[in-house]
């Protein structure tokens, strides 16, 4: 039987921002409500662009957690392994930026559904005889001791089960200290076959040293570096980190690198006027996972992921809405953003 399933687990949030948008919430009125997470967002990307997905989460048993679920299920992701429980869902507050004004979070989700949830092995060993990729990100663990006993028996029972494992390093100073992150990486990072992130959670887990710059040109050699770094006491089949050139929190540069074979492959970048600050990276994630499975070379991986990366920052929320070929168009070289008649 042909593996497709790719997995996710991770906590889908309510996601609460002004109507008025880069309005501050001190200003605002009313909210716009919608879901995200990194997990799920990647799984629903991947979804959106053809595949089959499943998420493994829990959601309270009340009229957010279905619409939370309807959520998901709209993009096509399969749901049915998801618990409900009595409980709240996590919640998290965004402020966009503007100008030189940074976006900001404000995460509610202490005690939440997903953070007291434990998921029996059983579902584990069920939903791994059809996986191909399982994802993950280091915003999980950081959430409690159960989310931590659920990533490191699902890792080992994936690898039992010949799963690729896809870890975003996603580092939240805001849900835990870099020695915490360290402690519990280290225990999964040798299970790790794509390991995806950026110079700065490198430099926030690992401990790489590195000078900042606004210079897109230096912050490639920094992500190189970083990329080698990470390579002296870990093998991963690919690494595939981000670059962000901010140049203030509404216009920024974007790309990436990939790093596979011990040979490096950097992408187009673009220069964008950023609509959402949120979601971009994971976009960058689903780009890498749809494009092995697609079995494009390497070249071709790098463009399509940091084309995934900007495009999503062009449009309101987590999600990556776009088909595989609006990316590839937008992604090419003749791409100018003229209106299609």
């Amino acid at each position: 039987m042909k593996r497709n399933n790719i997995v996710g687990y991770g906590e889908l949030l309510l996601r609460l921002t002004p109507s008025n948008h880069s309005q501050l919430i001190d200003q605002a009125t009313s909210l716009n409500l919608s879901f995200g997470g990194s997990e799920s967002n990647i799984i629903s990307n991947l979804s959106n662009l053809g595949h089959n997905t499943k998420m493994i989460t829990s959601f309270p048993n009340n009229s957010l957690g279905k619409s939370a679920n309807r959520f998901l299920k709209s993009f096509g992701v399969n749901t049915d392994d998801i618990i409900f429980r009595n409980g709240r869902i996590g919640t998290y507050f965004i402020e966009h930026g503007a100008s030189l004004r940074s976006s900001k979070i404000i995460y509610d989700r202490l005690d939440s559904c997903f953070s007291k949830e434990k998921v029996d092995d059983k579902v584990w060993n069920n939903i791994f005889n059809n996986c191909s990729y399982f994802v993950l990100s280091g915003i999980t663990p950081s959430l409690s001791k159960e989310c931590q006993d659920n990533v490191l028996r699902s890792v080992k029972i994936a690898k039992s089960n010949k799963v690729k494992i896809v870890f975003d390093l996603n580092f939240r100073r805001n849900l835990w200290n870099e020695k915490e992150a360290f402690d519990f990486v280290s225990k999964i990072i040798n299970d790790v076959d794509i390991l995806i992130g950026n110079t700065g959670s490198i430099s926030d887990i690992f401990g790489y040293k590195y000078k900042s710059s606004n210079n897109f040109s230096e912050l490639e050699n920094t992500t190189k570096d970083a990329c080698e770094f990470i390579s002296k006491d870990f093998s991963f089949d690919l690494i595939a980190l981000t670059i962000r050139n901010q140049i203030n929190a509404t216009y920024n540069q974007l790309g990436g690198l990939i790093k596979v074979d011990g040979k490096y492959f950097n992408g187009k970048s673009f220069e964008i006027d950023i609509i959402d600050r949120i979601g971009g990276g994971d976009a960058f994630s689903s780009g890498i996972i749809h494009s092995l499975i697609k079995g494009y070379n390497s070249q071709e991986i790098i463009n399509f992921s940091n084309s995934c990366f900007a495009l999503t920052q062009t449009i309101k929320g987590d999600i990556n809405y776009f088909d595989e070929e609006d990316i590839l168009e937008f992604g090419s070289d003749n791409y100018s953003g003229h209106i299609k008649r």
